[in-house]
């Protein structure tokens, strides 16, 4: 009976949800996704939702060590189809279908190969953190 408490309890947590993880949800405004500078701009990792045809197209904006802001989906080449996401672990990005760990600091994630979290294009723009609503709906493939 412990046993299938723990699966239901994983499942629960961990589940392979059609539509992937849901975090704080954002909406375009015309042809783009702002976020005030000032809210993800503080050395964290802030995950976001955006809805595309009914999928959650998840993101994730933190600050590397250079002090720039880097925009990533909340999926990795290789561990997508799993549509776990990441996390953040003891200060490190984890990929929680794989274990592999990201220091949030780094400028680039892509050393590690396949589980590499997916790099978006976004802009600063008027004290805005700017994701084209193309690319996100672009990578709703990924979700």
């Amino acid at each position: 009976m412990r046993t299938l408490a723990a699966i239901v309890l994983f499942l629960a947590t961990f589940g392979c949800s059609p539509n992937g993880p849901e975090h704080p949800r954002v909406t375009a405004q015309g042809d783009a996704v702002r976020i005030p500078r000032t809210l993800v701009d503080d050395g964290e990792v802030h995950f976001f939702t955006y809805k595309h045809d009914g999928k959650n197209v998840s993101f994730l904006v933190r600050t590397d060590g250079e002090g720039r802001l880097q925009t990533h989906l909340d999926a990795c080449y290789s561990c997508y189809r799993y549509r776990r996401g990441f996390t953040v672990e003891d200060g490190e990005l984890l990929c929680i279908a794989c274990r592999l760990t990201y220091p949030i600091e780094d400028e680039t994630w892509d050393f590690i190969g396949a589980c590499a979290p997916i790099t978006i294009h976004s802009t600063l723009e008027d004290g805005d953190l700017v994701v084209e609503r193309a690319v996100l709906e672009r990578a709703a493939r990924y979700f």
